[in-house]
């Protein structure tokens, strides 16, 4: 057992009021540095141990998938993940090959996360169909990103025609540079900072995914995707309207999680304090109170829900049973 666990345990075994006074440690697990996961994190775990015991440090990883792991295992106590994922790592759904249910939902945590597909302007590169034939990074192994694009390109029928790879997050920008890979696919909230970073370097277009996600019915076949229409301009040098698709993030944490612990973190992590802390640093938050498990399919965290519903929150019977 890890120790975070034990710590976790003898908590619950000891108290509210050693909760009162102990200060509890964990881990929150996010994504990659310049990610929405981590950017979000970092001033959240900062706002929360300025105003409690409970402190919480961010750690990197691969994405929703890998958090999911991880929490679900007592690795980190919370993280952040998608509803895709939930749907997968419940059902041993691949890339999971056993069912992962020892994780509850706390609330949301980011708008809608898309799929941004970058590539140079100069490819020629559009529309999603014009990724036949390239070097493609989807994302880092284990990713969220990773997984949703393998599923789109399986389902628009191309994925035996792209060179579709998996690599680190960090070396895409510089490698899409340097002509090693033709495009690459990262999950963010709009705007996404790689973007932004990206095209003030040189100039650089986002492809369109809305042919292909028509002529497959990829949202029809997999409904916890949604289509994202981000308008021209959102991006320097990118004028036309881009269809993407993704789906929000949401903040879960392991079911042994001690109840007190977690509708602490619940009430400070969505007080109006938190967002504008958050909004600080990082401009697409959405640690919304008002519809805080729109979306959502897991279980939530009986803390969590005992926060909701002082709030008037109806909390939803979970599709994931």
């Amino acid at each position: 057992m890890h120790i975070s666990q034990v710590a976790v345990l003898a908590l619950a075994l000891s108290g509210t009021s050693a909760l009162a006074q102990e200060t509890f440690r964990s881990q929150i697990s996010t994504g990659g540095v310049t990610g929405t996961y981590y950017v979000i994190a970092s001033p959240l775990a900062n706002f929360i141990a300025e105003n409690s015991h409970i402190r919480l440090t961010p750690s990197t990883s691969g994405g929703g998938p890998e958090n999911l792991r991880r929490v679900s295992s007592g690795q980190a106590q919370f993280g952040m993940t998608q509803p895709d994922t939930m749907y997968e790592a419940w059902n041993a759904i691949p890339p999971f090959d056993q069912p992962l249910r020892d994780w509850r939902t706390v609330g949301i945590v980011t708008p809608v996360m898309v799929n941004h597909v970058l590539v140079p302007e100069e490819s020629g590169i559009r529309d999603a169909s014009d990724l036949v034939d390239t070097t493609f990074a989807i994302g880092a192994p284990g990713s969220g990103s990773a997984v949703g694009m393998t599923r789109f390109l399986e389902t628009a029928g191309i994925a035996e025609n792209v060179d579709a790879v998996m690599l680190p997050h960090q070396d895409y920008p510089e490698m899409l540079q340097n002509g090693q890979i033709d495009a690459f696919s990262r999950l963010g909230s709009v705007p996404a900072a790689v973007v932004e970073e990206l095209a003030a370097q040189f100039p650089v277009n986002l492809v369109d995914f809305s042919a292909l996600l028509d002529e497959s019915n990829f949202v029809e076949e997999y409904p916890f995707y949604e289509e994202v229409t981000v308008p021209g301009g959102t991006y320097n040098g990118i004028d036309d309207e881009v269809t993407m698709f993704g789906n929000a993030g949401y903040i879960i944490v392991h079911k042994d999680v001690p109840e007190d612990i977690v509708y602490e973190f619940t009430r400070l992590a969505y007080s109006p304090e938190a967002v504008e802390h958050v909004s600080m640093a990082f401009k697409g938050v959405n640690l919304d109170a008002s519809d805080p498990l729109a979306g959502n399919i897991g279980p939530v965290h009986p803390g969590a829900q005992r926060f909701w519903e002082e709030q008037g929150v109806e909390v939803p019977e979970p599709s994931l049973q």
